[in-house]
């Protein structure tokens, strides 16, 4: 059995430690809080960021919508082409609406399940160091954290859609020839996915022609089932 004053010695080191914690993390947050009053909107913004380590989320919100929505479009655009008629404006209207409703849901989601999640860290601090955190440099984080959030979920997809399908559209006004169209979406989408493994490389420092493969290699393999799936259930 641990002699009581072995066991005392433990809970006063524990103590200690936690007040040490609860301080640390209160200078933290006055250290920000007098650092933004000075600071302007983008800095205010940054400082907001670091508070919640929210870029890493940002980032991967970024990557992953992005990602959605160039491979939305792969798969309109070879839907059209193995229905065996190339119309720009079927594939140009299919792209946009599919990545404004992903823009929208992806919008309220992340809104509301961002918010949800940074709001019951907040209270867990705020059980930690018994005290209210509402209205404080925090509260005001999580609200940039949550927008920001919601707004790279929203333009993500929407973005490398209408430049995926950018070629339909100038084909809409006479501008490209439609199997043109068809061939200079196909190499920007293929583009667009090595950027974006270019850009996981770097965030890794990995090595970026391998990361940049490997995210052709996934846009292929989606265009390979995609084929297969439209032979199976058009009978081809």
């Amino acid at each position: 059995m641990i002699p009581y004053k072995y066991r005392e010695q433990d809970m006063d080191e524990s103590s200690s430690s936690r007040n040490d914690f609860l301080k640390n993390r209160r200078d933290t947050i006055e250290h920000y809080y007098r650092r933004i009053l000075s600071n302007s909107l983008r800095e205010k913004i940054g400082i907001h960021l670091r508070l919640m380590n929210a870029s890493g989320i940002l980032r991967r919100y970024f990557v992953m919508n992005g990602f959605d929505g160039i491979l939305t479009v792969f798969g309109i655009i070879l839907g059209s082409y193995m229905s065996g008629t190339i119309d720009a404006r079927i594939i140009v209207y299919a792209s946009i609406g599919a990545s404004l409703a992903m823009a929208v849901s992806g919008f309220s989601g992340a809104l509301l399940t961002e918010r949800a999640e940074r709001l019951r860290e907040i209270k867990d601090l705020e059980k930690s160091m018994f005290m209210d955190l509402g209205g404080s440099i925090l509260e005001r984080a999580v609200n940039t954290t949550t927008i920001l959030a919601a707004a790279i979920d929203a333009t993500a997809p929407l973005l490398f859609s209408l430049i995926s399908v950018s070629p339909f559209i100038l084909t809409m006004y006479g501008m490209l020839h439609p199997e043109l169209a068809l061939g200079l979406s196909i190499v920007i989408i293929g583009v667009s996915l090595f950027s974006l493994g270019v850009f996981l490389a770097r965030l890794s420092e990995e090595n970026i022609l391998k990361y940049g493969i490997l995210m052709l290699l996934s846009g292929l393999i989606v265009g390979l089932l995609t084929v297969v799936l439209l032979n199976v259930v058009g009978g081809g």
